[in-house]
């Protein structure tokens, strides 16, 4: 029978004539479907009796509909009871149920400006987002307009919302008189459903507190609004609270927005899923047992849990009133870490305290949050009573591991009795009543499903539970434990012990803290997301969470990492630590969590939101690099095999083209068949990439292959006029802007900052014909010769992978020396074009500063100019890097950039054949020479002197002053903190850790090791005392005036002997890898040329030999002290590498200088000829 034909009267007469008590109970109302499903009535008999029935009852959608209730004869109280049963959660929903759907489903405000962008608005963070209200370049009618329809349309999906709050426009206008912008002015805000807002229901998802509406707003509402806050929309709760799943029988379950299979965790279920799915950008949720950090674990969001009362909790609704174990907190929950620690700041404000005295007076302490201060923190990958999920103990390891690359010290920690402290402290307290204040709430509800389980546990009495925990311990003991817990406390006196136990808890596991010194606790979070229905059934889930509500320490949520395929296999094998109901629960609960987020749990001891806050940051911070870094090489990946997948199409459509030969050619012989056409464009071009390819495999020196060099191609072909560099392919160091890509300097912040357009020198080149094809791999900051970072990784020396290629151009010089290009253009600010050459055997210039354009080419000091960088070539041979200088000097860069001294190349000095009057000196007084530099120098000497030069012996003044007071201690005037800047959400590459540690080290530390280490190494203590930089702008300014006053003094050596240039070593061979961080002295020989501001290159002339190998060994140094003795490892292993020596001439004189390289380089090959 249809409901709707209940009233028919043989019902009603059946009970009369058994004399049968019988009661009507309204229930319903007819719905549509119903009205549809009238139309195929036919009755029992199909007579004229049922078709009466059929028109009678039509039209009725609406109308009550009831049932009936019947007891035996005499026994009228019990058929009451029955009606009583079925009266007030039938009356309530049939009345209530559709009332409030309805009100949450209507459209709710009026529609946007057509002007706004959605997605703009959705994109930003809540700092951007506040950061563009109190400007005005947002109003707060847009944020507001845009976040509601973003969240009615998640809520079609998910179903995460209990009612729009109309108020949100009478608010809006309110934020719009404030005469101060509040700190989250015109922040649209969603709350969880118990929040207390005036005129709105609290009702904990129990049907019968749906009448009862908020007189007044809790405190953290108005205190959210006077900070300009806009609350617009309440979400859904699990019914009563005490459940991780979210589902209630008024507005039903809440799926997870990553998965609809799954639950999206609970209480603050609805919260998590709305700012997961980007509904909202800030919610207010609240934490007994893990209510905040459950559903951001689920959901992948961030969540905090303060210490208890540190917000005020007055107005919040609680199902258990009065229950004091696990303190329930109002938190936080939003996309990210820096939102969470803003609702702080604005909530912990004067307005707080004022409307709650029991909250005490703590504002946001700004001081700690921002800290750079290392951190000891304590781990744990598991709590010894539920074993972590594969996943989880990842996210644990993972995380650790990049905290301690960071810098901070990680201690294992094992928190104390954990089953003692869920079961008898927590779960015992929480239900000290035995349940029965929490039945109450049931007595006139409909109980939700999911917690079906629960509420059945709860209505054992206690003398059951006792018995049933007794028989079931032996085989399962900690279900057992768990029911027994459940049976309370019993009396006053029993609960006033109970606290003192917890006190004393509190106590042991702070006195564990201190004895390890800890700021910070990294500890596992419940994850992933459960299968719905799951989580009633295993409620030791809240493990993790529950121990820091018995704590009351604070506690937050981070999103690390998401399920891997391997994670799932693995949980197939999952066992848990009791192999009872409960653990094999967990895979059932778990399975198919590939791609679910997975978070880890940060913990700081009471009061000390701020660390928290500041460890999650960390975590959050270290945790974003690696995902940018896998997202960059993923990106260079699929670059690469984009090139490949290129080449390979080439050679299949031209096998003729013999690469070997092209690869042969000297620059100056490609050139001319490029240009008379007996090398295609595409031939030379498709040759290099797939040798930069075959080079990059080997030595991992390219950063980005650039796919658009087809294009290029393509526009050379049209051009008319052939420039001098017509077809080239040329490579570039890594932070010269090319548009399109990022230019990093081994720096993660800047891998998304593609550059808008192409760097002056890339400008020339491609008009000059060049074609760019390749970046290479540089050293984190630029500051080191070790070409190693944590994005691209570390790249090898072409002729001894053991070896470095130097830096900071090492990749330019790794890519040339493997014959992978044949031009390439670098940097130099204190031998970083030079070192490279010298190390792989390849030409290098250094030009003169501001001789060639640094427009668009990133720095990692901006501002620093006392000494300049220098960009110049880097090639096989002199004739390239002449040939690029003869390219770059033109009309096009003098337009570009202005700051370029318009002066072409001047061939007439190149091309002199006048003898040259040579300074040479074999040695710097400051870093003794390798056996084979001596000797290079030596061998030039004699060479030189014999074509006719006259060589005269010169001394460079005072090299330890100018490495230490001047280089060093100008190029770090600020005490290095622009620099450090550049490594606040970056981890140190160990090769820079040395120097980023001294600079970190605070001034008076340095000052004082520097009497400690002046008697013993007093190279090294002047170094370290540099390291703090000037003290004031006068000071610096003075340091500069001691610069040009050592400039002056060096040229006036060299006008004394009347010189045209200069001979002298340069640092070689190759060092081992990880020796260039260790041994910044070894950079007096090219720095030296960086501070008098002379072009200066690098010619290679020899190679080291089994004499020079066995010589070293007798190495000593000019001071004996550790980098003395560091120089002699650094370099071992080197017979047959490459040694180079350094020529240098006046500032501007870049022609005289590659003059004299070509001299020197065309001597040595004339030497070996004949040999």
């Amino acid at each position: 029978m249809k409901p709707m034909i209940l009233i028919a009267v043989s019902y009603a007469i059946l009970y009369n004539l058994v004399d049968f008590p019988a009661g009507v109970v309204p229930v319903t109302k007819v719905t549509n479907e119903d009205e549809e499903d009238l139309k195929n009535y036919v009755g029992h008999y199909k007579d004229l009796w049922d078709k009466l029935l059929k028109k009678a009852v039509s039209d009725g959608v609406g109308l009550p509909v009831a049932v009936q209730c019947v007891a035996l004869p005499w026994q009228e109280e019990q058929c009451l009871r029955l009606m009583k049963e079925v009266e007030t959660p039938g009356f309530l929903k049939m009345f209530m149920l559709d009332r409030v759907r309805n009100e949450r489903e209507s459209d709710p405000i009026a529609p946007m400006n057509a002007d706004v962008d959605p997605a703009h608005v959705l994109s930003l963070s809540l700092a951007e987002l506040v950061e563009q209200l109190r400007k005005g370049s947002l109003t707060p009618e847009t944020a507001l307009y845009v976040y509601i329809e973003k969240a009615l349309e998640v809520n079609k999906e998910l179903n995460c919302l209990t009612e729009f709050l109309p108020e949100c426009e009478a608010q809006l206008q309110e934020v719009k008189k404030q005469s101060e912008k509040g700190l989250l002015y015109g922040v649209p805000i969603s709350l969880k459903d118990h929040v207390g807002y005036k005129g709105h229901s609290s009702h904990c998802g129990l049907v019968h507190f749906l009448e009862i509406l908020e007189k007044e707003d809790s405190n953290i509402v108005k205190v959210l609004k006077k900070q300009g806050a806009i609350p617009f929309v309440k979400t859904n709760i699990p019914q009563s609270m005490i459940n991780f799943d979210c589902s209630n029988s008024i507005y039903g379950q809440t799926v997870n927005p990553h998965n609809h299979k799954k639950t999206c965790g609970g209480s603050s279920g609805g919260e998590g899923a709305l700012i997961a799915a980007g509904g909202a950008i800030l919610g207010v949720g609240s934490d007994v047992l893990g209510s905040i950090r459950i559903p951001c674990s689920f959901c992948g969001v961030c969540g905090l849990k303060p210490s208890g009362n540190r917000l005020s909790p007055q107005g919040f609704s609680s199902p258990v009133s009065g229950m004091k174990s696990a303190i329930m907190m109002p938190g936080p929950m939003a996309r990210d870490v820096d939102s969470l620690a803003l609702f702080m700041k604005a909530v912990l404000c004067d307005d707080m305290f004022q409307l709650d005295p029991l909250v005490p007076p703590l504002p946001f302490k700004d001081e700690v949050y921002n800290s750079s201060k290392r951190l000891t923190i304590g781990f744990y990958d598991t709590d010894g009573y539920f074993m972590s999920s594969p996943a989880m103990r990842r996210a644990i390891q993972e995380t650790k591991t990049l905290l301690e690359e960071a810098g901070h010290k990680l201690v294992p920690f094992t928190p104390p009795r954990v089953e003692y402290a869920l079961n008898e402290l927590c779960i015992r307290g929480f239900f000290a009543d035995g349940g029965t204040t929490f039945l109450d709430k049931f007595k006139v509800d409909i109980v939700d499903p999911n917690l079906k389980q629960q509420i059945l546990l709860y209505k054992i009495p206690t003398l059951a539970k006792k018995i049933m925990s007794f028989f079931m311990r032996p085989m399962f003991p900690r279900i057992a434990n768990h029911i027994n817990a459940h049976c309370g406390v019993g009396s006053v006196k029993e609960l006033w012990k109970h606290n003192t136990a917890i006190q004393e808890y509190r106590g042991q596991y702070i006195a564990e803290w201190r004895k390890l010194g800890l700021d910070a606790l990294l500890c596992p979070m419940l994850g992933p997301a459960f299968n719905i229905g799951c989580p009633g059934k295993l409620f030791a889930g809240f493990s993790f969470t529950m121990l820091f509500n018995i704590l009351d320490f604070p506690a937050g949520i981070v999103p690390v990492t998401t399920v891997t395929p391997e994670d799932e296999e693995e949980l197939k094998n999952y066992k848990g630590y009791y192999n009872d109901p409960w653990d094999k629960e967990v895979i059932k609960g778990m399975e198919d969590g590939v791609g679910l987020p997975v978070s880890v749990q940060c913990v700081a001891l009471k009061w000390q939101e701020e660390q928290c806050l500041r460890l999650m940051k960390e975590v959050e911070n270290w945790n974003r690099i690696k995902e940018q870094m896998e997202k960059e090489r993923k990106r260079r990946e699929k670059n690469v095999q984009v090139m490949q997948e290129k080449v390979t199409k080439f050679k299949k459509q031209n096998p003729g083209v013999d690469s070997r030969k092209i690869l042969n050619l000297s620059l100056p012989e490609l050139i001319v068949k490029l240009r008379d056409g007996s090398l295609s464009l595409e031939s030379v071009l498709y040759s290099y990439i797939e040798k930069a390819l075959e080079v990059d495999q080997d030595l991992n020196c390219v950063t980005d292959f650039l796919t658009d060099c087809e294009a290029q191609l393509q526009d050379l072909k049209k051009q008319e006029n052939k420039g001098p560099m017509y077809g080239v392919p040329i490579s570039i160091k890594e932070h010269i802007g090319y548009k399109g890509h990022p230019s990093t300097c081994g720096l993660v912040q800047y891998i998304d900052k593609l550059e808008e357009e192409d760097s002056v020198v890339v400008k020339v080149l491609k008009k000059q014909g060049a074609i760019v094809f390749a970046k290479t791999n540089v050293p984190q900051s630029l500051l080191c010769y070790e070409t190693s970072n944590p994005i691209y990784g570390v790249t090898v020396n072409p002729h001894n992978h053991a070896k470095s290629p130097g830096g900071s151009s090492g990749g330019e010089g790794a890519l040339i020396g493997g014959g992978g290009s044949i031009l390439g253009i670098g940097t130099d600010i204190g031998g970083s074009i030079r070192l490279p050459s010298s190390f792989c055997g390849i030409a290098g210039l250094k030009p003169t500063p501001q001789r060639v354009s640094l427009g668009e080419i990133r720095s990692c000091i901006e501002g620093f100019t006392a000494i300049p960088v220098a960009t110049g070539p880097m090639a096989r041979d002199v004739d390239s890097l002449v040939l690029c200088m003869k390219t770059l000097l033109c009309d096009e860069m003098f337009k570009l950039d202005p700051t370029v001294p318009p002066l072409p190349f001047n061939d007439k000095v190149y091309t002199s054949p006048t003898p040259l009057r040579v300074g040479y000196y074999e040695t710097d007084g400051f870093t003794f020479p390798h056996p084979g530099m001596r000797r290079a120098v030596l061998e030039t000497k004699k060479l030189l002197e014999e074509a006719g030069h006259t060589l005269i012996q010169f001394s460079p003044p005072r090299i330890d002053y100018m490495k230490s007071k001047v280089y060093m201690k100008i190029i770090l005037g600020d005490g290095g903190k622009i620099l450090l800047e550049q490594f606040n959400n970056n981890s140190v590459d160990p090769n820079l850790s040395g120097l980023i540690s001294i600079i970190r080290t605070p001034t008076v530390v340095k000052k004082a090791l520097y009497f400690v280490l002046k008697p013993l190494f007093p190279r090294i203590a002047d170094m370290v005392l540099c390291c703090q930089g000037a003290s004031s702008v006068k000071e610096q300014w003075t340091d500069q005036a001691l610069l040009q006053e050592y400039q002056a003094e060096f040229i006036a050596e060299w006008r004394k002997l009347d010189l045209d240039v200069i001979l002298c070593p340069m640092l070689g061979p190759a060092f081992n890898s990880g020796y260039p961080g260790r041994l910044i002295a070894a950079g007096s020989y090219t720095m030296l040329f960086n501070v008098v501001q002379f072009p200066a290159g690098v010619v290679t002339v020899t190679s080291v030999t089994q004499a020079d190998e066995d010589e070293m060994k007798h190495y000593k140094g000019y001071y004996n002290d550790p980098w003395d003795k560091l120089f002699q490892p650094a370099v071992a292993g080197g017979v047959g590498l490459p040694l180079s020596v350094q020529c240098a001439a006046l500032p501007y004189q870049d022609e005289l200088c590659l003059r004299f390289m070509k001299e020197v380089e065309t001597l040595h090959r004339e030497k070996k000829n004949r040999k």
